[in-house]
């Protein structure tokens, strides 16, 4: 349970997370690590079963692309097909013969300032308005970015004081997000 949020950017991206982590019981965990990684000057941020983040931050040495190279090829073929082999080796991957492969986590992914979301069928897709959100506090945030205003922001600052001010907003509705909140700025190279 966690609010994650991206905002996209004109040559930046900005992640911002909670640090509450629960059992199925409900049992709330105040992490010691952020959400939100950077492994290999790409940023992970992750939701859902605590399992994929572990093995993304610390099992695995995230590819990058070459800085001519097309990031949806990029994605498509080199980074999500070798996230799941980390997967598979650390017994994580879900996949029963006949059915399509599956995690049940969910991961905003910002390669050189451009986000991409990947799902728990490991599909990806951008989204043109160049916001993000995941995890159960994920609505609230996104209605709190909306009001707060969404299409006046310019800078990657303006993004880190927003998402900040949404998952505050989170925290008081989604009884599975708390703070402290991280957020990360990267760049396009």
């Amino acid at each position: 349970m966690t609010t994650l949020v991206g905002i996209q950017g004109n040559g930046w991206a900005v992640l911002g997370s909670d640090r509450r982590s629960t059992d199925e019981a409900g049992k709330p965990m105040l992490m010691a690590t952020s959400k939100i990684i950077d492994n290999n000057n790409v940023l992970i941020a992750g939701s859902g079963a605590g399992r994929g983040s572990n093995v993304l931050q610390f099992g695995w040495k995230a590819p990058r692309p070459t800085a001519s190279q097309d990031l949806d090829i990029f994605m498509t073929q080199k980074f999500i097909p070798e996230m799941r082999k980390a997967f598979i080796d650390a017994g994580y991957d879900m996949k029963e013969d006949g059915d399509a492969a599956a995690h049940d986590s969910q991961f905003l992914v910002a390669v050189r300032g451009i986000i991409y979301p990947i799902f728990e069928d490991y599909s990806w897709d951008r989204d043109k308005r160049g916001v993000y959100y995941s995890g159960s506090g994920g609505h609230v945030a996104l209605g709190a970015i909306e009001a707060l205003g969404l299409d006046e922001i310019k800078t990657p600052e303006e993004a880190q004081r927003i998402i900040e001010t949404a998952i505050k907003i989170a925290i008081k509705w989604d009884v599975y997000t708390n703070g402290p909140i991280d957020t990360k700025i990267q760049y396009s190279k």
